[in-house]
Protein backbone atom coordinates (compact mmCIF):
# COMPACT_ATOMS: atom_id res chain seq x y z
CA UNK A 1 0.00 0.00 0.00
CA UNK A 2 13.74 -0.73 -7.03
CA UNK A 3 16.80 -0.92 -11.47
CA UNK A 4 18.60 -3.66 -12.02
CA UNK A 5 22.06 -2.96 -13.57
CA UNK A 6 23.21 -5.76 -15.81
CA UNK A 7 26.57 -6.58 -16.66
CA UNK A 8 27.61 -7.20 -20.07
CA UNK A 9 30.36 -9.50 -20.85
CA UNK A 10 32.19 -11.18 -23.99
CA UNK A 11 32.37 -15.05 -23.90
CA UNK A 12 35.76 -16.32 -23.78
CA UNK A 13 35.43 -18.05 -27.28
CA UNK A 14 35.06 -14.97 -28.88
CA UNK A 15 37.95 -13.00 -27.08
CA UNK A 16 40.06 -15.51 -28.81
CA UNK A 17 38.70 -15.56 -32.33
CA UNK A 18 39.02 -12.06 -32.26
CA UNK A 19 42.80 -11.90 -30.86
CA UNK A 20 43.92 -14.28 -33.33
CA UNK A 21 41.95 -12.06 -35.98
CA UNK A 22 44.14 -9.43 -35.10
CA UNK A 23 48.10 -8.68 -34.82
CA UNK A 24 49.65 -8.73 -31.53
CA UNK A 25 51.28 -5.55 -30.27
CA UNK A 26 54.65 -5.52 -28.73
CA UNK A 27 53.21 -4.26 -25.22
CA UNK A 28 50.90 -7.31 -24.79
CA UNK A 29 48.87 -6.57 -21.25
CA UNK A 30 44.85 -6.29 -20.45
CA UNK A 31 44.33 -3.29 -22.66
CA UNK A 32 45.59 -4.09 -26.05
CA UNK A 33 43.30 -6.62 -27.46
CA UNK A 34 41.84 -3.70 -28.79
CA UNK A 35 41.21 0.19 -28.92
CA UNK A 36 38.04 0.10 -27.65
CA UNK A 37 38.79 -2.15 -24.23
CA UNK A 38 41.62 0.20 -23.65
CA UNK A 39 39.76 3.28 -24.40
CA UNK A 40 37.04 1.37 -21.80
CA UNK A 41 39.84 0.61 -19.21
CA UNK A 42 41.53 4.09 -19.18
CA UNK A 43 37.80 5.77 -18.78
CA UNK A 44 37.04 3.37 -15.96
CA UNK A 45 40.75 4.07 -14.21
CA UNK A 46 39.78 7.99 -14.87
CA UNK A 47 36.75 7.70 -12.84
CA UNK A 48 38.26 5.99 -10.35
CA UNK A 49 40.67 8.74 -9.96
CA UNK A 50 38.68 10.87 -10.00
CA UNK A 51 36.54 9.51 -7.09
CA UNK A 52 39.26 8.90 -4.75
CA UNK A 53 40.55 12.78 -5.19
CA UNK A 54 37.08 13.50 -4.73
CA UNK A 55 36.42 11.55 -1.53
CA UNK A 56 40.11 12.34 -0.18
CA UNK A 57 39.25 16.09 -0.20
CA UNK A 58 35.62 16.04 1.36
CA UNK A 59 37.12 13.95 3.94
CA UNK A 60 35.09 11.02 3.04
CA UNK A 61 37.23 8.26 1.96
CA UNK A 62 35.76 5.39 3.25
CA UNK A 63 32.82 6.20 0.95
CA UNK A 64 35.25 4.71 -1.69
CA UNK A 65 33.71 1.30 -0.27
CA UNK A 66 30.35 2.04 -2.34
CA UNK A 67 31.00 3.91 -5.21
CA UNK A 68 29.67 2.84 -8.50
CA UNK A 69 33.01 2.30 -10.55
CA UNK A 70 31.97 1.65 -14.16
CA UNK A 71 32.84 -1.65 -15.77
CA UNK A 72 34.97 -2.80 -12.90
CA UNK A 73 31.89 -2.72 -9.87
CA UNK A 74 28.77 -0.67 -10.33
CA UNK A 75 27.15 0.24 -7.15
CA UNK A 76 24.39 -1.26 -5.81
CA UNK A 77 25.02 -4.56 -6.34
CA UNK A 78 22.68 -5.81 -9.10
CA UNK A 79 19.56 -7.18 -7.82
CA UNK A 80 19.90 -4.67 -4.78
CA UNK A 81 18.81 -0.57 -4.09
CA UNK A 82 19.94 1.86 -1.57
CA UNK A 83 17.81 2.02 1.34
CA UNK A 84 15.48 5.28 0.77
CA UNK A 85 14.99 5.32 4.59
CA UNK A 86 18.91 5.56 5.12
CA UNK A 87 20.26 7.42 1.91
CA UNK A 88 23.07 8.47 3.54
CA UNK A 89 24.26 4.95 3.73
CA UNK A 90 25.25 3.39 0.65
CA UNK A 91 26.05 0.15 2.22
CA UNK A 92 22.48 -0.14 3.62
CA UNK A 93 20.88 -2.02 0.49
CA UNK A 94 17.55 -3.75 0.31
CA UNK A 95 16.84 -6.85 -1.72
CA UNK A 96 14.78 -5.92 -4.90
CA UNK A 97 12.51 -8.91 -4.57
CA UNK A 98 11.83 -9.45 -1.79
CA UNK A 99 10.78 -5.25 -1.74
CA UNK A 100 8.93 -6.16 -4.59
CA UNK A 101 7.14 -9.07 -2.62
CA UNK A 102 6.48 -6.45 0.30
CA UNK A 103 4.80 -3.91 -1.92
CA UNK A 104 2.52 -6.43 -3.58
CA UNK A 105 1.14 -8.08 -0.65
CA UNK A 106 0.46 -4.29 1.04
CA UNK A 107 -1.55 -3.99 -2.44
CA UNK A 108 -3.41 -7.20 -1.67
CA UNK A 109 -3.85 -6.51 2.41
CA UNK A 110 -5.22 -3.13 1.07
CA UNK A 111 -7.80 -4.38 -0.91
CA UNK A 112 -8.68 -6.61 1.31
CA UNK A 113 -9.37 -3.70 4.23
CA UNK A 114 -11.37 -1.46 1.54
CA UNK A 115 -13.77 -4.24 0.79
CA UNK A 116 -14.04 -5.22 4.47
CA UNK A 117 -15.23 -1.74 5.57
CA UNK A 118 -17.28 -1.14 2.74
CA UNK A 119 -19.34 -4.36 3.95
CA UNK A 120 -19.07 -3.24 7.81
CA UNK A 121 -17.22 -6.60 8.51
CA UNK A 122 -14.32 -7.17 10.24
CA UNK A 123 -13.72 -10.78 9.45
CA UNK A 124 -11.59 -10.45 6.10
CA UNK A 125 -9.57 -8.39 8.31
CA UNK A 126 -7.10 -11.54 9.91
CA UNK A 127 -6.14 -11.79 6.50
CA UNK A 128 -4.90 -8.17 5.99
CA UNK A 129 -3.43 -6.73 9.38
CA UNK A 130 -1.78 -8.00 12.60
CA UNK A 131 -0.94 -6.79 16.05
CA UNK A 132 -1.82 -3.04 16.01
CA UNK A 133 -3.13 -2.36 12.85
CA UNK A 134 -5.67 -5.42 13.10
CA UNK A 135 -7.13 -3.83 16.17
CA UNK A 136 -6.93 0.11 14.56
CA UNK A 137 -8.95 -1.27 11.22
CA UNK A 138 -11.66 -3.33 13.72
CA UNK A 139 -12.13 -0.40 15.58
CA UNK A 140 -12.52 1.38 12.46
CA UNK A 141 -15.23 -0.32 11.19
CA UNK A 142 -17.18 -1.15 14.63
CA UNK A 143 -17.70 3.04 14.50
CA UNK A 144 -18.54 2.91 11.28
CA UNK A 145 -21.28 0.38 11.94
CA UNK A 146 -21.94 2.31 15.22
CA UNK A 147 -22.81 4.82 13.33
CA UNK A 148 -25.00 3.17 10.29
CA UNK A 149 -22.40 3.95 8.15
CA UNK A 150 -20.61 1.97 5.17
CA UNK A 151 -17.40 3.59 4.04
CA UNK A 152 -15.50 3.34 0.47
CA UNK A 153 -12.50 4.22 -0.38
CA UNK A 154 -10.13 5.39 -3.26
CA UNK A 155 -6.35 5.93 -3.71
CA UNK A 156 -4.64 7.74 -6.20
CA UNK A 157 -0.38 6.98 -5.55
CA UNK A 158 1.97 9.94 -6.35
CA UNK A 159 5.03 8.06 -4.61
CA UNK A 160 5.56 5.23 -3.55
CA UNK A 161 8.72 3.90 -1.53
CA UNK A 162 9.76 0.23 -0.45
CA UNK A 163 12.54 -0.43 2.67
CA UNK A 164 13.60 -0.96 5.96
CA UNK A 165 12.62 1.27 8.70
CA UNK A 166 11.89 0.40 12.38
CA UNK A 167 8.78 -0.04 13.38
CA UNK A 168 8.13 2.92 16.39
CA UNK A 169 6.40 0.84 18.35
CA UNK A 170 7.88 -2.76 17.89
CA UNK A 171 11.73 -2.56 16.62
CA UNK A 172 11.58 -6.34 15.28
CA UNK A 173 9.26 -4.77 12.48
CA UNK A 174 11.02 -3.06 9.94
CA UNK A 175 9.74 -3.91 6.01
CA UNK A 176 8.31 -0.26 5.50
CA UNK A 177 6.37 0.91 2.66
CA UNK A 178 5.72 4.66 2.53
CA UNK A 179 3.23 5.98 0.21
CA UNK A 180 1.95 9.47 -1.07
CA UNK A 181 -1.00 10.74 -2.31
CA UNK A 182 -4.86 11.44 -2.20
CA UNK A 183 -7.55 9.79 -0.55
CA UNK A 184 -11.39 9.76 -1.59
CA UNK A 185 -13.64 8.78 1.29
CA UNK A 186 -17.38 7.96 1.29
CA UNK A 187 -19.79 7.55 3.78
CA UNK A 188 -23.10 5.28 2.67
CA UNK A 189 -26.07 4.97 5.37
CA UNK A 190 -26.52 1.96 5.90
CA UNK A 191 -30.42 2.32 5.60
CA UNK A 192 -30.81 4.10 3.20
CA UNK A 193 -28.32 3.33 1.27
CA UNK A 194 -27.48 7.12 0.24
CA UNK A 195 -24.84 9.65 0.59
CA UNK A 196 -24.30 10.46 3.79
CA UNK A 197 -20.64 12.40 2.75
CA UNK A 198 -17.36 12.60 1.34
CA UNK A 199 -14.21 13.61 1.84
CA UNK A 200 -10.81 13.66 -0.09
CA UNK A 201 -7.58 14.62 1.47
CA UNK A 202 -3.98 14.60 0.61
CA UNK A 203 -1.43 12.32 2.48
CA UNK A 204 1.67 10.71 3.77
CA UNK A 205 1.13 7.21 4.76
CA UNK A 206 3.53 4.67 6.52
CA UNK A 207 3.09 1.12 6.39
CA UNK A 208 4.78 -1.48 8.45
CA UNK A 209 4.77 -5.44 7.50
CA UNK A 210 5.62 -8.27 8.85
CA UNK A 211 5.36 -11.39 7.65
CA UNK A 212 3.12 -14.25 8.69
CA UNK A 213 2.75 -17.51 7.11
CA UNK A 214 4.70 -16.43 4.14
CA UNK A 215 2.76 -13.22 3.20
CA UNK A 216 3.71 -9.93 4.65
CA UNK A 217 0.79 -8.44 6.66
CA UNK A 218 0.43 -4.45 8.05
CA UNK A 219 1.25 -4.63 11.54
CA UNK A 220 1.30 -1.00 11.89
CA UNK A 221 0.93 2.40 10.23
CA UNK A 222 1.23 6.15 10.54
CA UNK A 223 -1.43 8.16 8.46
CA UNK A 224 -0.39 11.37 8.38
CA UNK A 225 -3.04 14.22 6.72
CA UNK A 226 -1.42 16.97 4.46
CA UNK A 227 -4.57 18.95 4.04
Amino acid sequence: MGDKLQASFTPNRVVMIEGRARPRGRTGGLVTGSWTRTLAVLAALVVVAAIVATLAASGRFGDLRYASIPLLRPWPPAGTYVNPFNPTDRGDLINAAEAGKVRQDLVADGKIEVDAYSHGTTDPLAQSDTGRALARATQGILTNNHAGLYEQASTKLDSVQVGRLVDPNDSSITWCVEERGTSSLTFIDQATGKVARQQSFRFDGKFWLTKVNGRYLIADNQIQRLN
